[in-house]
């Protein structure tokens, strides 16, 4: 015997199921019953009455819908029919008194019962639940109806039949040669005094004509029962289907939209969100209150709105949409845009070109060649300033004065930081416009680490920074592009060196990837100031720049941007750990050979 705990878990969890089981033959009614909405719906379903049998004891499930209220194995669900309306009404519409679940229901078994669950309750009387169920082969599911329903599919013999009060009720009512009493009652009477007539014409018995009436009046009211439930049911799904064609609508239009301006039934704005605001160059407090027809329709905008704001009871609605803005910038948003529709003409998608598109793409190219060709243009002459100063401080930096040092010191630095930006910004023009080449071969990750070390050391010691190669172990080539791979470390130590304080350490190594076997991960790390979670997020995003406290940003915030497109382009990832004081560590992945 179940205890109260095990009853009360096993109504909570039956509420549940119900709730899913609901769902579930909505999204069947309103979808095919292979759709993968409905199909998940069911899955859900069907995990709900898992759990509901691995929650308790019970070797079966029973439910039944009694005077309004949902019982599971006897026990009172405490939410009333109104709770499951959709379930109430499909129990009403097929007679079922009861539907049993044992713990081995499979998906098919369930899939059945809500395809005859969605049957249109105008056919519903015609499907005998039980044989439906039986000739899907459902084993595991099985389902108890009312008494009358079972009559009205067996029809007794005719002998019966007369013999029946009722029947001789029916054969009374029935037209004749010659107008029975029954039959020449006033149109004007009640329908209760008219079956009355029609119970006393065909029963002399005052006993058995009490009985005969009742029961025709009980077969009134259930045709009645029926003829609501039928039509509560159509309403139902018409209202669901009116609900998710809105919302269908919504998310297509807010996909396509960055703002939101609320307006009350005049058109008056009554709110408008940030995106809006930036979008309109108008803030909320300037256009409160007024049209919005006339406040954000000018030469930069366009406003169209309905010209119905409440819809109507009485009439169908107009369809007029009013516009407002500039003829020509409305043509080419309308021009720009085009709606996609299903069969029966209702909004699922959105296609758009940007207008001008063209143009658009001839400016791009303009643009990237006038970046190439000034990046190309400065990169020249630089390099023979770099070069000139690099020689000047080997052959005379012993004879330079303090002050004189520190110039060609600084002069030295910043030439080497312009540098350093004309290969991020011509770099970055490649990735843009696609030529970045990846020319990948086997190569070695330990002279790759070497490489970028020894090429960063005499930077480092100025600073009087330890910069060494971790220990590599014998590691297997990988498969990368190696001028790029030292790109990639060589600024992942730069940024290093620059957040990391006089007296710290940088270190660079490389090992096997413990999450997954075929890469290997390099890793940098400093004893710098760290960074912070918040800036985490951004790092690797385009012209975002970060800086040591205390310092300035230096360079254009392209660096990180332009290692993450290199690590992606060899079919690697890269990620950090840090914390403020902590110092940072970057890692990245690249596949072995």
């Amino acid at each position: 015997m179940a205890t109260k705990d095990e009853r009360a878990a096993g109504v909570t969890l039956s509420r549940d199921f119900l709730r899913s089981f609901g769902q579930a033959v909505k999204l069947v009614s309103l979808y095919r019953l292979d759709h993968p909405v409905a199909a998940s719906a069911m899955q859900q379903t069907l995990h709900a009455l898992h759990a509901l049998f691995d929650g308790t004891s019970w070797p079966e499930a029973t439910f039944g819908l009694s005077a309004g209220r949902w019982l599971v194995n006897e026990s009172l669900i405490d939410e009333s029919a109104q709770a499951f309306e959709l379930l109430s009404i499909v129990w009403r519409s097929h007679a079922i008194v009861s539907a049993s679940f044992k713990p081995a229901t499979r998906l098919y078994e369930f899939a059945a019962l809500c395809e005859l669950a969605a049957t249109p309750p105008n056919r519903a009387y015609a499907v005998d639940a039980k044989d439906f169920l039986l000739e899907r082969g459902v084993k595991n599911i099985s389902v108890n109806l009312e008494e009358y329903v079972l009559k009205r599919r067996v029809r007794p013999p005719a002998s019966a039949l007369i013999e029946s009060p009722l029947a001789r009720l029916k054969a009374a009512a029935r037209p004749r040669t010659a107008p029975s009493p029954a039959a020449s009652v006033s149109a004007t009477q009640g329908f209760g005094a008219f079956v009355k007539s029609l119970v006393e014409a065909a029963v002399q018995d005052p006993e058995e004509r009490a009985k005969v009436y009742g029961e025709a009046l009980a077969l009134v009211q259930q045709a009645l029962a029926r003829h609501v439930s039928e039509e509560t049911h159509r309403l139902l799904l018409e209202k669901q289907g009116a609900v998710n064609e809105r919302v269908r609508a919504d998310q297509v239009l807010q996909r396509v939209a960055d703002g939101k301006v609320i307006v009350d039934q005049e058109g008056r704005v009554l709110m408008m969100d940030p995106a809006a605001e930036q979008l309109s160059g108008k803030a909320l407090g300037e256009v409160a209150g007024k049209p919005i027809l006339e406040t954000l329709g000018g030469e930069d905008g366009v406003v169209s709105l309905a010209k119905d704001l409440v819809l109507p009871e009485n009439r169908p609605v107009s369809g007029e949409v009013r516009t407002a803005g500039a003829e020509d910038l409305l043509e080419a948003m309308r021009r720009s845009l085009a709606l996609v529709q299903d069969e029966q003409g209702r909004l699922v998608g959105t296609f758009v070109v940007p207008p001008h598109l063209i143009k658009l793409r001839e400016t791009m190219r303009l643009q990237e060649q006038f970046i190439a060709g000034i990046t190309h243009d400065l990169k020249a002459p630089l390099a023979s300033i770099c070069s000139a100063l690099e020689l000047i401080q080997e052959k005379l930096g012993g004879q330079l004065d303090g002050t004189e040092a520190e110039f060609l010191d600084i002069g030295l630095r910043n030439s080497r930081a312009l540098r350093q930006m004309i290969d991020e910004i011509l770099d970055f023009s490649k990735i843009q416009s696609g030529r970045m080449t990846i020319q990948a071969s086997a190569i070695s990750p330990a002279e790759v680490v070497e490489d970028a070390v020894r090429a960063l050391r005499p930077w480092a010691a100025s600073k009087r920074l330890t910069l060494e190669p971790a220990a590599v172990d014998a590691l297997p080539q990988v498969k990368a592009d190696r001028g790029r791979m030292v790109q990639v470390l060589t600024n992942l130590v730069s940024n290093a060196i620059k957040c990391t304080p006089e007296g710290g350490r940088v270190e660079v190594g490389a090992a096997l990837d413990r999450r997954s076997s075929g890469t290997v991960v390099f890793r940098v790390s400093d004893t710098g100031c760290g960074i912070a979670p918040a800036d985490q997020r951004r790092i690797f995003e385009k012209f975002s720049q970060l800086a040591a406290p205390g310092q300035r940003a230096e360079g254009v915030g392209l660096g990180l941007a332009i290692v993450k497109e290199l690590v992606t382009r060899h079919g690697g990832e890269i990620w950090l750990e840090s914390a403020p004081g902590k110092g940072s560590s970057f890692y990245f992945s690249i596949p072995t050979a």
